[in-house]
């Protein structure tokens, strides 16, 4: 079977310091994965591998089938797609939606040449995916944040990504447009077409839909598994270093300090 992502005693060091420590981790095609740990756990050390940015020290790693030292990384790069906040800063606010999400295809942030009508339309259906078919003709700079990042999945995905990297990417919106963009990603986690691997330290921020979790504390893995098994209060009590318990509303799940 091809993993979207398979690492086998995976480990990084930077300096002398111990990132990652001895990470056995599979995704399948499909699934959902909420990363989750306290600052220094791991979480951006473990994206940097699987977005091909970083080399194990130890370990094997594969990504969508490519395994590490077989593959030109800069190839399996085109084939992950992000959304992560430090892109902000590259999209021109004048560009129209519906050429932000086709420039996907080409990997930049603008759209150089004319589309073909099957790359439109494609395009277009990734904006009814995520609940923003109304939205192809504005500017950038129309949208509302949550509007935005929702933008950004449907440009990560027009590439034919097999594998979405999602890194707190509800870092600086308000609550309505974290909502927005939450339910976009429980759209697309609820089709199962994609692999996404979505990185936070808040429960809460986990759309509802998403299969698995993925624990991480001190570099290693504390807990991993499906949703409802691994989230839990006694394994995020062992995470955070502080007892909690959790409680799940509409699919949604909300950390509660027992003190």
């Amino acid at each position: 079977m091809e993993y979207a992502v398979w690492l086998s005693g995976v480990t990084l060091e930077y300096d002398g310091v111990t990132a990652l420590r001895g990470v056995d981790w599979s995704v399948r095609p499909g699934e959902s994965w909420a990363v989750i740990g306290p600052n220094g756990a791991g979480k951006t050390s473990l994206m940097r591998v699987i977005s091909g940015y970083a080399w194990p020290t130890e370990g094997e790693a594969q990504i969508l089938g490519e395994r590490f030292g077989e593959t030109d990384l800069r190839d399996l790069r085109t084939r992950i797609g992000m959304v992560s906040a430090y892109l902000e800063g590259w999209i021109p606010g004048d560009e129209r939606v519906l050429d932000l999400v086709l420039s996907g295809r080409l990997g930049s942030t603008r759209m150089w040449r004319r589309p073909s009508p099957a790359e439109a339309r494609r395009a277009a259906s990734l904006l009814r995916t995520i609940g923003c078919a109304g939205k192809a003709r504005k500017r950038v700079l129309e949208l509302s944040q949550g509007e935005r990042q929702k933008v950004m999945i449907a440009r990560a995905l027009m590439a034919d990504a097999g594998l979405l990297l999602l890194d707190e990417p509800c870092e600086g919106l308000d609550l309505g447009a974290r909502e927005q963009f939450l339910d976009g990603l429980s759209r697309l986690a609820g089709l199962g077409s994609t692999a996404m691997v979505y990185v936070t330290h808040r429960t809460d921020e986990i759309p509802s839909g998403f299969t698995h979790a993925l624990l991480l504390r001190g570099g290693g893995v504390l807990a991993r598994g499906p949703i409802e098994r691994t989230l839990t209060g006694r394994n995020l009590s062992s995470c955070y270093g502080i007892r909690v318990r959790l409680e799940r509303v509409g699919g949604r799940y909300y950390t509660i300090v027992d003190g």
